[in-house]
């Protein structure tokens, strides 16, 4: 192979390129009304803050009013673009639930309230939120030297998926590659090697039967490939050194974990190393949840909300989760 692939004359294939240009198409959109619990932290006063000046959500703050008051004057937030519901510690959660099964909100996002605490809630029957399928992360982030977009789950919420789980992280993913402006997904199923090890490492297996699974077009439009590892999956250099051929390798829209450590190793690398900012959204609910990590920046938070409302499509009379 001569010379590095930057993959931009792959533009007419369907690669998206430009992270903050693909997720600046939620500004196209009409607001959507967001539901923030426990938002006392700058990072996210300052996201939401920007969103709203973006016309991307008309947001409601859950928590202390006066907190959310006193946090939003320290980092020079105007509160009065936000409806302030009051909820004590106790209620906070069930309060904000409550206004999305009431119609109330379109989408939820945590502030600072724990992960655990937050999800577990949401999932009550009561609210609505849980349908027949699993929650997923989804992370967006971009190549450096190229721009190219691709999305990795998971890297927040499922610890070791079996293949069943596997089957709708990938659906998943697939459906918001789709909404995004990816109309036929390239999904690369990561592993350590290339070629399946048993029983070593179980992932390759699972890579492997994914493809084949992907084959009988359960997923819809989309190419499923496996095992690679994750340079063989983004980089078309690395991929043609090793001889690894296929419309996938080197050129994936979607890679899929094979564990919730991969996933979170691929996510701080990008922020810490890399210094970039990704956005992140869980899926799998009966709308987009935005769980951000208490390290992400206002930036990273606000990339997030964009993302979110990107996975809304409008029916009428609400947004509904596509």
């Amino acid at each position: 192979m001569e010379g590095k692939d930057t993959g931009k004359s792959d533009r007419a294939g369907g690669d998206l390129f430009d992270m903050r240009g693909v997720l600046a198409g939620a500004r196209r959109l009409a607001p959507a009304r967001l539901v923030v619990v426990n938002p006392y932290d700058a990072a996210t006063l300052e996201a939401v803050s920007r969103a709203v000046e973006q016309g991307v959500v008309h947001p409601v703050m859950v928590g202390s009013v006066e907190r959310i008051r006193e946090a939003a004057r320290g980092c020079g937030v105007d509160a009065g673009d936000f409806t302030l519901v009051g909820a004590d510690a106790q209620d906070v959660l069930e309060r904000g639930a409550a206004l999305l099964r009431d119609g109330e909100a379109d989408f939820i996002m945590k502030g600072m309230v724990g992960t655990g605490a937050f999800i577990h809630e949401l999932l009550d029957p009561r609210w609505g939120v849980r349908t027949e399928n699993i929650l997923s992360h989804l992370g967006m982030m971009e190549i450096p030297e190229t721009g190219r977009v691709f999305l990795v789950s998971d890297a927040a919420i499922n610890i070791l998926p079996n293949f069943s789980r596997k089957i709708q992280i990938v659906r998943n993913a697939v459906s918001a590659a789709r909404r995004i402006g990816i109309p036929r997904p390239r999904v690369a199923m990561l592993a350590a090697v290339e070629t399946v090890k048993l029983p070593a490492m179980p992932a390759t297996l699972d890579a492997f039967l994914m493809k084949k699974y992907a084959g009988t077009g359960v997923f819809g439009p989309c190419l499923v490939d496996g095992p690679f590892a994750f340079d063989n999956a983004i980089d078309p250099e690395k991929a043609g050194e090793k001889g690894i051929g296929g419309p996938v390798a080197g050129r994936a829209d979607v890679v899929i974990t094979p564990n919730i450590e991969t996933g979170n190793v691929i996510w701080k690398f990008y922020t810490c190393v890399q210094r970039a900012n990704p956005a992140g959204v869980v899926l799998g609910g009966s709308c987009p949840i935005v769980v951000p990590s208490r390290a992400d920046d206002a930036v990273t938070k606000l990339l997030s909300i964009q993302f979110a409302r990107l996975l809304l499509v409008d029916d009428g009379t609400r947004p509904a989760y596509y």
